[in-house]
């Protein structure tokens, strides 16, 4: 049965039926929770809950409030109100920002500039190497001015830089660029048109490095920039905010036809710095920025270039400082924990551009919380291990250029070129393990200086060449001169380079080594008109530009052109200028090349002797016997090491002469004979290697008081050394030494034989006592003697003292020895004109160096005092030696020629110990770059200038006042394959105790 009590549900019951009915109680309702809820027992188990809630809800409702709150202004300067709520905003840096960075950097992370001009690439490479019909497609030059006249040069003799030679062309630039090359350009209107006589139009040069501008002539403290030594790692210094355009030095070296020039820092530090490019045209902005090549280019396709440098000048620099690297294993460590450095920064880099790119195409409304990554210190490293900068190393030795390129293997950088390694020679296999073929931009024989320059050979460069090893010559300038460069180009062709190949090594080739090879080193239409007109063969002895063209704007005024008439010699020699073929050494047979100590022997077909008068020669002068002007070839005999014949009958009285006793006939094939040359102002003898002081005598540092311990050389000297060798290979027989000094007192010196080996040694030593040598100028001021007038006082002073004793000091005063004073300045000259014309006029007094001589020359004459110049070719590099001459095309002479015009008695010195071989050419240079025609006072001669070497020398320091001297050099000579002064000659024999083979003829 079913209840119907409200208050009674159905329930189950009990199959007995015996349960009872339950009562069900209803549900409370809220208020009546409410009441009954244990708010003491549910505060007590969640207090801290409680407590949490209030004070969360608190704070929201004060950060509500607090904005709306009134601002009395009593905290204004340490409270700011906080904004109106807004919705939050996303961290980083803005899309559009990073769009921009982006484009910037990332675009052209990876591209270098000889990808950018790739076009330009295929076309010279389509173009190949066909001479002068290749060209590149450049029309424009950005460097040019708007207004540059069009220049015709015509009827030229081109050499175009890469090999190639034609003759009877014409050459028209328009607008700063090579136009036309061919025969029969008709000339624009307004055009210069320069007919240019069938003399020799080449590219102009490029000189891969110098320290132009950075290093100014004169060199003095203020405008020395050179090396940033307080640091062995500074790779983000930059020649270009050092360069200066007005150095002195920039309008010197363009007369030598230089127009491209690489400017670097030094080379005192591992990471020298970024170097630029130059062309050497003056600009009316004075900016240096305005000389660059590569002005008023994208930046994006220009080529940038860094100096780094190996061995032992950076840790010389710091080693003296007591600081890393002190030696090669410290720069190897510097140099690649810096390298680490850029690599991770390009990492770094890498990485960013590649985030942004991939958040451009997925994400463009996320944000990067970094700027691209920079670093002003590593920028430039970045660059180059990205390929955008060229490396240039300094480096000599084998090891050290091995250890560059494994830094670059290790690093994966590319090296562009090697800088000096003069012993590359020994190691191109190590170079090819670099996967460019690395360039060796060298000299052609300076060398011996120090330990890494003393293994170089001046066969280097041939060497290379033939290996298949780009080589490059460079100056180094203010080392060498870079007026000069093309000298260094001539003088590796004595080496076997052949002309052509050493012409490339100063245009087309490191023209290419810079990445500018589409458009300076060549001759070429579209290549800029950077050009030269050369008063002779570029790459005979005293070539010199008539005109230098830059960016088509000539740089000298208009010389008068004469047209060139080459003699029958000059002829044959620009048959050989033309071939690819080295130059002959010699004609003479080989199977003289053993004779040694021989003492009977008849010289036959000689060109021209230049030996003095003697008892039995034909001949009774020495001009006599140089001009001897004949049909016959001359002759000598000589029996028992005597010369008892010259001229042109000796051979018909060889039986006479020799009677029964055996003697040799040699066909010396036109060749010279000549005395030996002297050499004099060298240390050679004294110092092997003058910065090792274990290889030399030592240097004197002390005044001395006490004449009686005056130095003497003769005590000192040092033989059968390298330099010595070398001399004697180029014909020099003899040396005069002085002691090493750096007080104006320096000592006596010694003449010695270079082939000696003892001063024990018969006939070595030709004369113990020699001459008291003096020196003066700013670079002997001491704490002794500060000032060049107390230099002056105190030989005044010491000549007083000893005028009557018997010491060397005394014999100079009496005139009974020479006294030869080193100075340079035309002042100190004068006053040590002015002690002998005063006090001392017995003095037998020769100034050695002698560059500003030429303006006291009357002076000089008038008080009978000779000049040893010092070099024979000045450079302004100093105060004291600013008003040289530096010759053709700025000067019409030099002070040789201003000298030897007033009758002052002349003698060439040795400026560079290693160039000790080359006293000849220097000689030579003085003779072909005379300005006179033969009989003018200032025409020096052929055989005035070999008595500049020998017969003047003899005179100046007393070795024909001694019987036994005079006649030992008397005796001796030295046997030429041609003329000393012609860069092919080379001598094949000497005669002292026998006649000789010279080794290497």
């Amino acid at each position: 049965m079913e209840s119907t009590d409200p208050h009674y549900d159905a329930i189950s019951v009990a199959s007995d039926g015996l349960s009872p009915p339950v009562p069900i109680t209803p549900p409370p309702t809220f208020w009546e929770r409410v009441k009954e809820f244990e708010y003491a027992r549910f505060l007590k188990t969640h207090l801290a809950y409680v407590l949490t809630c209030l004070i969360g809800f608190f704070l929201i409702l004060g950060f509500i409030i607090l904005p709306f709150l009134p601002d009395d202004g009593s905290n204004k300067d340490h409270y700011r109100p906080l904004p109106t709520f807004k919705a939050p905003i996303q961290p980083g840096i803005p899309w559009h920002v990073i769009q921009a960075e982006h484009l910037q950097y990332c675009s052209t992370l990876n591209t270098s500039p000889a990808q950018i001009n790739q076009n330009q690439d295929q076309d010279r490479n389509q173009n190949g190497n066909h001479g002068l019909s290749g060209s590149s497609k450049r029309t424009t030059n950005p460097r040019a001015p708007k207004d540059v006249r069009p220049v015709l040069l015509t009827n030229a003799v081109v050499w175009d830089g890469e090999g190639n030679i034609e003759e009877d062309v014409d050459i028209l630039m328009v607008d700063g660029i090579i136009q036309e090359i061919r025969k029969g350009i008709v000339a624009p209107n307004s055009a210069n048109i320069i007919n240019v006589q069938g003399h020799v139009v080449s590219p102009g040069l490029v000189d891969m490095h110098t320290h132009l501008g950075v290093m100014g002539w004169p060199t003095l403290v203020g405008n020395l920039d050179l090396n940033e030594e307080t640091n062995p790692l500074t790779p983000f210094v930059r020649a270009l905010d050092a360069f200066d355009p007005s150095d002195k030095a920039i309008r010197i070296v363009a007369s030598g036809g230089v127009t491209t020039a690489l400017v670097m820092p030094g080379s005192g530090n591992i990471m020298g710095g970024e170097a630029y490019a130059f062309k050497l045209r003056p600009v009316p902005t004075s900016s240096n920025e305005d000389m660059l090549v590569q002005a008023g280019q994208d930046e994006a396709s220009k080529w940038r270039w860094m100096k780094m440098a190996c061995g032992e000048n950076p840790r010389n620099v710091y080693g003296r400082q007591k600081k890393m690297p002190m030696t090669r294993l410290g720069e190897a460590f510097l140099f690649r924990q810096r390298i680490q450095k850029a690599q991770k920064l390009k990492e770094q880099q890498d990485d960013w551009c590649y985030a942004v790119s991939e958040l451009s195409q997925h994400n463009t409304r996320a944000k990067l919380d970094s700027h691209f990554p920079t670093d002003l210190s590593l920028e430039s490293l970045v660059a180059l291990l990205r390929g955008k900068v060229l490396l240039n190393i300094h480096c000599y030795e084998t090891h050290d250029i091995e250890a560059m390129v494994r830094h670059s293997l290790e690093f994966n950088f590319t090296i562009s070129a090697f800088h000096h390694a003069l012993e590359a020679y020994r190691i191109p296999e190590i170079l090819r393990r670099a996967p460019n073929n690395i360039t060796v931009a060298t000299f052609a024989d300076h060398w011996g200086f120090k330990k890494e320059a003393f293994g170089g050979i001046p066969e280097s460069p041939r060497i290379l060449h033939e290996a298949g090893i780009p080589v490059a010559f460079k100056t180094d300038h203010p080392v060498i001169n870079s007026q000069h460069l093309v000298f260094e180009a001539a003088k590796a062709t004595h080496y076997g380079l052949s002309p052509q190949d050493a012409f490339k090594a100063i245009t087309s080739v490191p023209a290419k080594s810079l990445g500018l090879g589409h458009r300076v080193g060549s001759l070429k239409v579209g290549y800029d008109a950077d050009v030269v007109i050369w008063n002779r063969e570029p790459l005979l002895l005293g070539a010199a530009p008539l005109q230098v063209f830059v960016d088509g704007i000539a740089l000298f005024d208009e010389p008068t052109i004469n047209p060139i008439k080459p003699t029958e010699k000059q002829q044959q020699q620009q048959k050989q200028q033309q071939q690819q073929k080295p130059f002959s050494t010699s004609t003479v047979s080989s199977e003289y090349k053993d004779i040694k100590n021989l003492q009977n022997f008849v010289l036959t077909n000689v060109g021209r002797i230049f030996l003095e008068e003697g008892d039995n020669k034909e001949e009774d002068s020495f001009k006599a016997n140089s001009e001897y002007q004949s049909e016959q070839p001359l002759q000598i005999t000589v029996r028992d090491g005597k010369i008892v014949c010259s001229g042109i009958s000796c051979i018909d009285q060889a039986a006479t002469v020799f009677q029964t006793s055996d003697y040799e006939t040699i066909d010396i094939q036109g060749g010279y004979v000549l005395p030996g040359i002297i050499g004099v102002g060298t240390k050679i003898g004294m110092v092997e290697i003058p910065s090792e002081g274990s290889t030399g005598d030592g240097v004197n540092r002390s005044p001395t008081r006490d004449m009686s311990l005056l130095p003497q050389a003769v005590d000192g000297i040092k033989l059968q050394t390298r330099h010595l060798e070398e001399a004697y290979k180029g014909g020099v027989m003899t040396i005069i030494s002085e002691p090493l000094s750096n007080q104006v007192l320096v000592g006596v010196s010694a003449a010695f034989k270079t082939s000696a080996d003892s001063l024990l040694s018969e006939g070595a030593l030709i004369a113990p006592t020699v001459a008291l040598h003096l020196q003066i100028g700013n670079n002997f001021k001491s704490n002794f003697l500060p000032t060049v007038s107390s230099q002056i006082a105190y030989i005044r002073q010491t000549f007083l003292e000893n005028k009557a004793k018997p010491n060397f000091v005394g014999q100079a005063v009496r005139g009974e020895i020479p006294t030869i004073v080193n100075v340079h300045n035309k002042d100190e000259i004068a006053s040590v004109i002015r002690l002998k014309q005063n006090q001392f006029p017995k003095l037998r007094l020769a100034i050695l160096g002698g560059t500003e001589a030429h303006l006291v020359a009357s002076h000089l004459a008038e008080a009978g005092v000779s000049v040893i110049l010092r070099p024979a070719l000045c450079t302004p590099s100093s105060f004291d030696t600013a008003h040289c001459l530096t010759g053709a095309p700025l000067t019409d002479r030099t002070a040789a020629h201003v000298l030897f015009s007033h009758g002052v008695k002349l003698g060439v010195g040795v400026s560079f110990d290693g160039w000790t071989r080359n006293l000849a050419w220097d000689a030579g240079w003085l003779s072909v770059t005379s300005p006179g025609v033969k009989g003018s006072p200032d025409y020096i001669s052929e055989s005035e200038a070999i008595k500049m070497i020998t017969m003047n020398i003899q005179e100046i320091y007393g070795l024909r006042d001694n019987t036994l001297q005079n006649r030992i050099l008397k005796d001796e000579f030295v046997v030429w394959s041609g003329s000393p002064l012609d860069l092919q000659s080379r001598p094949l024999f000497s005669h002292a105790n026998g006649l000789s083979a010279i080794d290497g003829y």
